[in-house]
């Protein structure tokens, strides 16, 4: 069923796992590759949920995920006491599932930045101790808000940071939400906003600031003052392999 395997781990972490997956992929005669992306059909990722969300942008196929038992994966649908069992079920296409989650694209000033949101995008000040000023629109409306920062998140995500900062589990997958962190004064004040489509919009007023994708420090992306930051849902869900039929990702999920 797949015939050319990208490989990811965390660095020094599930080692012993990942030399496991590579004996079964020369098994069966599979190709696989640990750097280009060109033509793969499988991800296969060694880790917890951090190194589901620092790949995931890059890869439109399927994705099994590995958790050695020390970091949080609720999306790693494998543990280092069935991983073997699994990839073999895999890769010879036997009982198994692929469940779609939705992402957010995210573009500053017009222009697309490569992470795709699985959880949320962040949009906050350069410091944690300072206030986010910023013009956000969103439905049609315009206000100003002053908060630690707004985060575009998704139904995955809303079980996640979102949740921490007051937002309510979106149950719907074509829906999305806004919500403040810690708001002192605009419409976010109020509460979390969902909506079906469309854009959100957030136009840095601070001299500085930034972008964050997925709470990865890898992936963010400085902004300065005048900047517009447009969220809005992606076209391409991410492709997760499970193993029970409802499998939902974020049940109770925390942020890593």
């Amino acid at each position: 069923m797949f015939s050319k395997v990208f490989i990811n781990s965390k660095n020094a972490y599930g080692r012993d796992i990942k030399r496991r997956v590579e004996k079964i992929l020369d098994q069966l005669g599979i190709e696989h590759v640990y750097e280009n992306l060109h033509d793969i059909d499988l991800a296969i990722l060694i880790g917890g949920d951090g190194t589901l969300f620092g790949n995931q942008s890059f890869l439109e196929c399927p994705i099994l995920g590995i958790n050695p038992g020390h970091s949080v994966g609720f999306f790693m649908t494998a543990s280092n006491r069935d991983f073997e069992n699994k990839v073999r079920r895999v890769l010879l296409g036997k009982d198994f599932f692929i469940r779609k989650f939705p992402r957010l694209e995210t573009k500053i000033n017009r222009t697309k930045i490569p992470y795709v949101g699985m959880n949320d995008v962040l949009v906050s000040p350069i410091y944690v101790r300072r206030i986010l000023d910023s013009e956000l629109r969103v439905k049609g409306r315009k206000t100003i808000e002053r908060n630690s920062g707004i985060l575009v998140y998704t139904p995955g995500g809303s079980h996640a940071y979102a949740s921490s900062a007051g937002a309510k589990p979106i149950k719907d997958q074509k829906r999305f939400g806004v919500v403040g962190i810690a708001p002192y004064s605009g419409r976010l004040k109020r509460g979390d906003i969902t909506l079906s489509e469309g854009i959100v919009s957030i136009k840095c007023l601070n001299p500085e600031g930034e972008v964050c994708v997925d709470g990865q420090e890898c992936q963010v992306t400085k902004i300065r003052e005048g900047d517009a930051v447009s969220v809005t849902k992606s076209r391409s869900p991410v492709r997760i392999i499970a193993f029970e039929k409802n499998f939902s990702g974020h049940v109770h999920c925390k942020k890593m």
